[in-house]
């Protein structure tokens, strides 16, 4: 078992590495700083279970890799949803003598965001509306950047969701460039 003391000195000596380490993986300082925390936190979490005798440095390296890993698939998973909304928001046709999308569509945008939940409508409404950066937003929520891209990634699965019946003509707004700032929070 490892106790409090011997824990934080093990802190103290080995995060700066260990964060130079995960970066080496996800190529990004405040996900590697994350994660380095997290594999620290696991270890605390596992400390009874965890003999000083064994190489806790291998176990914090078997961490770091298992959740940077983690990191990049979920990643990749989010850029590949947004980048999937942004085609299929800029691949709609417009129907012929469609004048239907300016109040009625506009009200349903709106009511969809407010029905979003707690901090995942603050985040998305941080993002779009106030045009802050993920870092800046996790900085003002005092969150994590992973938790704000998985409240964004939430925001717009239940926007998608919610305005199915409305997609098309949200490309419109897309194809004749009307309603821009509408359409700027689906991208």
């Amino acid at each position: 078992m490892i106790a409090e003391r011997e824990f934080e000195n093990l802190f103290r000596a080995n995060f700066a590495n260990m964060c130079n380490f995960a970066y080496t993986i996800v190529k990004d300082h405040d996900a590697a700083r994350d994660i380095t925390q997290q594999a620290f936190v696991n270890l605390w979490n596992r400390r009874e279970d965890v003999d000083l005798q064994t190489n806790i440095r291998s176990y914090l390296n078997r961490s770091i890799v298992n959740l940077g890993l983690n990191y990049i698939d979920r990643h990749k998973r989010i850029q590949l949803e947004e980048e999937y909304t942004q085609s299929q928001l800029g691949s709609m046709v417009t129907p012929e003598g469609s004048d239907f999308f300016n109040g009625e569509v506009e009200a349903a945008v709106r009511n969809a965001i407010e029905k979003l939940q707690g901090k995942c409508q603050t985040v998305f409404s941080l993002s779009r509306f106030e045009g802050l950066s993920n870092k800046e937003i996790a900085e003002t929520l005092d969150i994590s950047i992973k938790s704000v891209e998985k409240y964004i990634t939430k925001a717009l699965r239940e926007l998608r969701d919610t305005l199915k019946p409305y997609m098309e003509i949200i490309g419109n707004f897309l194809i004749f460039g009307v309603g821009l700032n509408l359409v700027c929070l689906f991208l």
